[in-house]
This record gives C-alpha cells, structure tokens and sequence, in this order.
C-alpha cells in the first residue's frame, strides 16, 4: 500500500499492518502536518505522567521548532498506543516515513551519511536533552532492581563462568524465539511513556537513514522481530570482547544462503547505542566503547552489495585506495557445487557498479571456517599476488587462544585504528553493523544505556 508525504513522495507501507492500523497512521500524520506552523510549547497529560517539550529557554523561531517536532512525536506515540511491540515499531516507522524530517530536526549533523557508509561510527554528544536522559536513566534504573532485565553472556566468551566480566543485563522489546512482547515493551512497568517517547524518536531516525544512505531502502520495511531495542545495563568489572554486530549467512551455517528460511527474513544493517550516564570519569570509570576503525575511510560503500555482506577489506596503499570486499556465494564454474563462492570489490552499491572478482575460480564455503585468518584466506581465496598482500577479514575465524588475546592496536593487517567513546549522557552512536569491529572496555561502575539495531531484508530467497 502506498501513502502519499508531504513531499509529494510515494512511501511504501508496510502489508501486514491492518486497516486500523492504517487508519492511525493517516489521521495522526494529519495531525501533524495540521499542527506545523503552531507553537506548542506545552505539557501534555499520557497515563499518570506530565510531558513537557524540553525546549528549554530559547528565541521564538526555536521554540516553535522544537515545540513541532515535540508534537510530532507525540502524535507517533499516540498512534502506537494499546498495539504489540511488533505493530507499535511498525507503525512509528510508517508514520515517520510519510512525514518530511530534516537532519537538523532529528539532530544529526551534516556528513553523517558519508561516515556510515565508509565505515566509519557517528558519535553525536547531546543527542538527547537532560530531561530526556533524567527520565529513561531513572526508568532504567528502577526496572533493573524490579528484577525485569536478564543476563547475556556472548557464545565466543571463553569466560562464562566469570560472574564479574559477565555482569551485562539487557530488557529487551521482545522475546528472539517466541516473538512475544520483552518487558521494554510492557506498558505496565516503569515509565512506559518515556520508552514510547524514545521509540518514535528512534522510528524518525531510521525512516531518514532509509530515504538517504546508498542502497539501503528496505530499512524501511519492517518485517517480524526487525525492531531490537533494549535497555542494557553493565556492573562493575564488565566488559564485551571485539566483535561485530552482523555476518554473512554463509558465516553463520556452512552453505547457509541455501538453508531454507522464515519469509521476509531480516539482518541488522545499522547498530545504535545511547548513553544514559551522568558524571562519567573515563580515567576512574573506563567502560568506553572501543570501534576498530580502518585507518583510511573506505573508497566505496561498506555492508553489503546486495544480498551479499562484506566479509573484509582490501587495505590501502599510496596507489590504492580502501577498499570493501564482499563474498557472493552462489556462483557457478567450481569443480562441484560445493565450491561456489567468490570473494570480489565493486565501484558502488548500486546496479551500475563495477564488480572485479579477486579469484576466477570459486572456492568452497568450508575455506570460511578454517583458521590462520588473513593468512590462510589469503591463499585459497585470492588469485593475484597484489590482492594477497591487501586482503584482511574482519572477522576471521578464532581459536581458543586468538579469542583469549587482547586486541592489537592495528588490527591484523596494520591498516585498523582504535577510537575510544566515553559513555556520556545523552551520547548517540551510529555505526555499520556488518564492518565495524568494536569491544567495550572494562567498566569500573554501574553503566546504564540504550542499543538497538535497524534491520533490512536478509536478500537471500529460501
């Protein structure tokens, strides 16, 4: 179903959100788009708790911007009122698509397309108002001593059964096998109109990322479970080994873009985290988050070339610029139908890109799971000497001792640099979720934020 934007553009919207649900959507955007050159500088009265606009005291032309976009995503809560998680996310994201939002009024300043799509994080400070961090840090906080967050423990950490290291606690928005509402979706606990608050704001930031980055618009059309936003919360001694948030299917189940799948199968495209820590002293605190970026921003696109996700890099050289590598792995032309991935660069994301493959034969899918990293890959899956010299996975396969040793400062191949983020109140990160290794340093207090990953359609027919 289509939906006509204040920009005169077509919006796909969602098909399985009922005509109710539809119906919502129309005459809350309506309300919006009605209330666009009114100041509404006022509290507003959901459930037992007061909302005011934290405008804070500023000129009138500020006032009345701020005042709109308060009401817009007032209105986006409203609409996802009395609905499922599933169809409350839904619906934030359709309204936020067919309403015309600026980078300025989602506080994203310029060039932030540009870092993402080369690999890089976006690091805003401020992002959310004092007020705003008051209240889902407080909500935090009292959820987490009412007993509604649970323990998570990654599977490569070779130290479950140290309790400190492993004192991280998340309330998610939904349970990952029952596909039943999670407690950060439960109107009955805690400040639940400051989660919705923060929800639509969230949907209004994804509906932008769909629109503008580069081959990425199915971000927009949400499927099952492709809403994951939750709370987290680490103790004293916890930290999270490098790692990255997204890998290809074939990393995940040897020949798995062959598996059957469930319909409208989804990937995390974009990872976002926002701090909710006041008077955070990194020198006595630690808990930073440590991203693993390349030394050179990427000459093209990173994350995926279709279905096909980007498994690791060509380095730079002073004649070569950064470049993305991506694994196809459905060709044609090895010696059995086993062998059938090809490892290869391409100019762009979009259809007119120009792919050069790096071998002219395709290997098997078991070549993935091998150890010797860069090594090993370098050899069975590269043809030219010049190739073999740049390539470097991000995320190669680890043995018990390479998952033990702590990170090296330049990554495997010396083309990667660390950049530390403190987590400071109201800070929103944004990175790729596929390219971007990252690791969260020891945490000597409490660390309380929010994390989410924005989703797009898997690619791959089952």
């Amino acid at each position: 179903m289509l939906l006509m934007s204040n920009a005169a553009a077509f919006i796909a919207i969602p098909s399985y959100l009922s005509q109710v649900d539809l119906n919502r959507i129309s005459s809350t955007t309506e309300y919006v788009h009605s209330h666009q050159s009114q100041s509404l500088n006022k509290s507003y009265q959901l459930g037992a708790t007061i909302l005011t606009p934290p405008c804070g005291e500023e000129e009138d032309a500020k006032q009345e911007a701020c005042s709109y976009k308060w009401s817009r995503r007032k209105a986006i809560v409203a609409a996802m009122a009395g609905l499922s998680a599933e169809t409350a996310w839904n619906t934030a994201v359709a309204m936020s698509t067919t309403t015309t939002t600026t980078p300025s009024e989602l506080k994203l300043p310029p060039g932030i397309l540009k870092q993402i799509q080369s690999g890089r994080a976006v690091v805003i400070p401020n992002w959310l108002s004092t007020a705003e961090v008051q209240m889902l840090r407080a909500d935090a906080n009292l959820c987490f001593r009412d007993g509604r967050f649970s323990n998570f423990i990654l599977s490569r950490n070779p130290n479950k059964a140290d309790r400190a290291a492993n004192d991280r606690w998340i309330m998610p928005s939904f349970a990952p096998n029952g596909g039943d509402n999670g407690p950060f979706a439960d109107d009955s606990l805690g400040d639940f109109e400051s989660r919705q608050l923060f929800k639509a704001k969230m949907a209004s930031v994804k509906a932008f990322l769909a629109s503008e980055l580069d081959d990425r618009y199915t971000l927009s059309d949400d499927d099952h479970q492709t809403h994951e936003i939750e709370y987290l919360r680490y103790g004293p001694g916890a930290f999270l080994q490098r790692h990255t948030d997204e890998h290809h299917v074939e990393l995940k189940r040897p020949y798995g873009s062959r598996l059957p799948k469930k319909n409208n199968a989804s990937r995390r495209s974009v990872t976002w985290m926002v701090y909710l820590n006041d008077d955070w002293e990194v020198e006595n605190d630690g808990g930073q988050l440590r991203l693993h970026e390349r030394k050179e921003p990427a000459a093209t696109p990173v994350g995926s070339r279709g279905a096909d996700l980007q498994v690791g890099w060509l380095r730079a050289t002073p004649t070569e610029k950064e470049q993305p590598v991506f694994l196809d792995p459905l060709q044609k032309g090895g010696s059995d139908e086993k062998e059938s991935c090809i490892l290869y660069t391409s100019t762009s994301s979009g259809a007119d890109g120009i792919r050069r493959n790096l071998t002219s034969k395709p290997f098997a899918n078991i070549a993935l799971y091998l150890g010797g990293g860069d090594v090993m890959a370098r050899k069975l899956m590269v043809d030219s000497p010049d190739d073999q010299a740049r390539l470097h996975l991000i995320d190669p396969p680890k043995s018990l001792v390479s998952n033990m040793a702590p990170s090296k400062p330049f990554g495997g191949d010396g083309g990667e640099q660390f950049r530390d983020i403190a987590p400071q109140a109201g800070t929103l990160v944004m990175f790729d979720s596929v390219s971007l290794p990252h690791e969260v340093l020891v945490t000597n207090k409490e660390r309380f934020g929010l994390q989410g990953w924005f989703h797009e359609h898997l690619g791959y027919d089952a």
